[in-house]
C-alpha cells in the first residue's frame, strides 16, 4: 500500500500561539545572583555588611559603608555540566556541558560627606549586577514508547471531526507534521504511520541548549547616620535576554512501525524584555562586633516579548522507496506580555571578629506561587483572558513559599583575604522539600587604592526535560561552576 498526503495549499500569513509555560516564572524569580567576587566567595551574605557593590541588589543600605569613590568590574566564566537519563531498561546516562564568558558586575560608587554632623556619608552607586545566567546544555539518548506524532495526529483528528480541514491545523505542530508527511489522508480518512502502533518502542534523543542572562542595572542611594544607622534604596532595572534551542529526534531502528523511519523536530524561543523594581534596606550597628540588617524588594514588573518557531523533517519508506521531506518551517510567532514576580524580604546579621574577619548570614523569604502573568495589558481577548487565569492558577498551585539562606565568612591575614560560604536555596515546588545547595570560596588582596578578588561557586541541583506534553521525562543532575574575578579601584 502506498501512503500519501495532500500537498501544501496555503501560505500562512499569521499565526497565534501561547508560548508561555508555568515553569517560565522561575527563570525570572529563582535567582542565583552574581555581583562581585568578594560577595560570591563569602556566600553572597553581605546584607548586614555592605561596602560591596553586590549588596546594592540585596540590601542597598550597604552602600552607605563606602568611604571612597570606587570603580569595580567583574569578568566571569560559567561552566555548566548535566547528566541526563531516560527511564527504562537499557537507557544509560548522557553528559553534556557548556561554558560562557561574561561580566557579572561593573559599577561606580560616588562618596560624599554631608555638611550635617550626624550624617557621615551620602553615597550614590550606579552599575550592573548579574541576577541569573541561563547558559546550559542537556542531552539524552534512549528508548521509550510513543511518538510526538501521536499528539499531532490527535489534535488534527479532533479538528477534522469537527468539520475543519488541514487549513485549521496549528502551524507550529500538526500542520508541520501534515506538510512533512507525518500525517496524511488515506482513502479520505486522516491517518498516520503510528495508527496501529501508537506505543511502539522507538529510539529518541533530545538536545536542549539555553543561552542568555538577566542583568540588573542599579541606581542606588544610601546614607550613614551617626555611624549607627544606614539606610538605602535601589531602583533596579533588570534586562532579560534568554534563548533556547531544542532538537528532538525519533528513529525506528528496530522497524516496529510500518513506513516510519525517523523524524527531527526543532524548537526555537527567544525572550527579551525589561523591568523595574524598588529595593529598600536598613542596617544597624549594634556595637563594634554585631550588625543587623533588613531589606524589602518590591515585585519586579517585567515587560517581555517572545519570538518562537518550529521545524519538522520526516522520513518514511513506502512501496516507492525511502522519502525524506524538506524541512517544514512554521511561521515566526511573537507574543508580548507582562510578568510580576514576588515580593522578597531579607533579614541579615554579621559578626565582626575584631580585625580578623567576619561571619555573616542572610535569610530571604519569597513566595514563588505569587508570580503572575498578564496577557491582557496590550489588549484583551477571550482567549488570552482564559489562558491568563489558567496559567496563574497553575502557578499558585505548583509553587510555594520558600526560604533562601546565604552564609559565609572572611578571614583577614594582613592584606590577604580568604573566604568561604554556602547557599541553601529552598525548592519552589510544592511537591518538593529541602534545598538546592551551592558552595562558594574565594580569596583576595587589598591595597590602599586597588583590590583584586577571586570567587568561585559550585551549584548542584536536579531537574527534568521533556520534548512534548505526555512524553517520557528525562531526569537531569546539573552542576555549574561560576568563576569571578573582580578588579576594584579607589579614588
Amino acid at each position: 500500500m502506498k501512503r500519501y498526503f495532500l500537498p501544501l495549499c496555503l501560505l500562512f500569513l499569521s499565526a497565534s500561539a501561547f508560548a508561555q509555560q508555568v515553569s517560565d516564572v522561575l527563570r525570572y524569580s529563582y535567582l542565583r545572583p552574581g555581583g562581585t567576587a568578594r560577595s560570591l566567595g563569602a556566600g553572597g551574605a553581605f546584607g548586614a555588611l555592605g561596602a560591596d557593590f553586590g549588596s546594592l541588589s540585596q540590601n542597598p543600605a550597604g552602600l552607605a559603608m563606602y568611604r571612597t569613590n570606587e570603580l569595580v568590574i567583574t569578568p566571569s566564566l560559567k561552566f555548566a555540566k548535566s547528566e541526563a537519563s531516560l527511564a527504562g531498561a537499557g537507557n544509560g546516562v548522557s553528559n553534556d556541558d557548556k561554558s560562557a564568558f561574561g561580566f557579572d558586575n561593573y559599577g561606580l560608587v560616588f562618596n560624599t560627606t554631608p555638611s550635617s554632623k550626624k550624617w557621615k556619608t551620602f553615597n550614590v552607586g550606579i552599575g550592573v549586577n548579574r541576577q541569573n545566567n541561563y547558559s546550559q546544555a542537556i542531552f539524552y539518548d534512549g528508548q521509550a514508547q510513543g511518538s510526538i506524532v501521536n499528539g499531532f495526529f490527535a489534535n488534527a483528528r479532533n479538528i477534522v471531526n469537527k468539520g475543519g480541514s488541514e487549513d485549521d491545523f496549528d502551524p507550529f505542530q500538526e500542520r508541520l507534521a501534515f506538510d512533512a508527511g507525518g500525517i496524511y489522508f488515506q482513502d479520505q480518512d486522516l491517518s498516520y504511520d503510528f495508527i496501529n502502533t501508537p506505543d511502539a518502542l522507538v529510539n529518541r534523543t533530545q538536545k536542549v541548549t539555553t543561552y542568555g542572562k538577566m542583568d540588573e542595572m542599579v541606581i542606588s542611594f544610601a546614607g550613614n547616620y551617626d555611624e549607627k544607622l544606614m539606610v538605602g534604596a535601589t531602583v533596579g532595572v533588570p534586562f532579560v535576554n534568554y534563548r533556547i534551542e531544542g532538537e528532538y529526534r525519533e528513529i525506528d531502528e528496530a522497524g516496529l512501525v510500518e513506513y516510519f523511519d525517523d523524524l527531527t523536530y526543532t524548537e526555537y524561543l527567544k525572550t527579551s524584555g525589561v523591568g523595574v523594581n524598588l529595593k529598600l534596606g536598613v542596617n544597624y550597628k549594634v556595637n563594634q562586633m554585631l550588625r543587623v540588617g533588613a531589606a524589602f524588594h518590591t515585585p519586579t514588573r517585567l515587560s517581555l516579548t517572545d519570538s518562537y518557531s518550529n521545524t519538522l523533517t520526516y522520513s518514511y519508506t513506502d512501496n516507492n522507496g525511502p522519502v525524506t521531506s524538506d524541512p517544514q518551517l512554521s511561521p515566526t510567532g511573537t507574543s508580548d506580555y507582562r510578568l510580576r514576580t514576588p515580593w522578597r524580604a531579607i533579614a541579615s546579621a554579621a559578626f565582626l571578629i575584631k580585625k580578623s574577619g567576619f561571619i555573616s548570614a542572610d535569610v530571604e523569604w519569597v513566595d514563588y506561587g505569587a508570580n503572575a502573568f498578564n496577557f491582557t495589558a496590550n489588549g484583551s481577548t477571550a482567549d488570552n483572558e482564559i489562558y491568563e487565569r489558567q496559567i496563574n492558577n497553575a502557578v499558585s498551585s505548583v509553587y510555594k513559599q520558600a526560604m533562601n539562606i546565604r552564609a559565609g565568612g572572611e578571614l583577614v591575614i594582613n592584606n590577604f583575604r580568604l573566604r568561604a560560604g554556602v547557599n541553601l536555596l529552598g525548592k519552589p515546588e510544592k511537591n518538593e522539600d529541602g534545598f538546592n545547595v551551592a558552595y562558594t570560596a574565594g580569596a583576595g588582596v587589598r591595597g590602599e587604592s586597588f583590590y583584586l578578588d577571586l570567587g568561585w561557586r559550585r551549584y548542584m541541583g536536579k531537574g527534568s526535560v521533556s520534548p512534548y506534553a505526555g512524553a517520557p521525562v528525562a531526569t537531569t543532575d546539573n552542576v555549574s561552576s561560576d568563576v569571578l574575578m573582580t578588579l576594584g579601584f579607589k579614588f
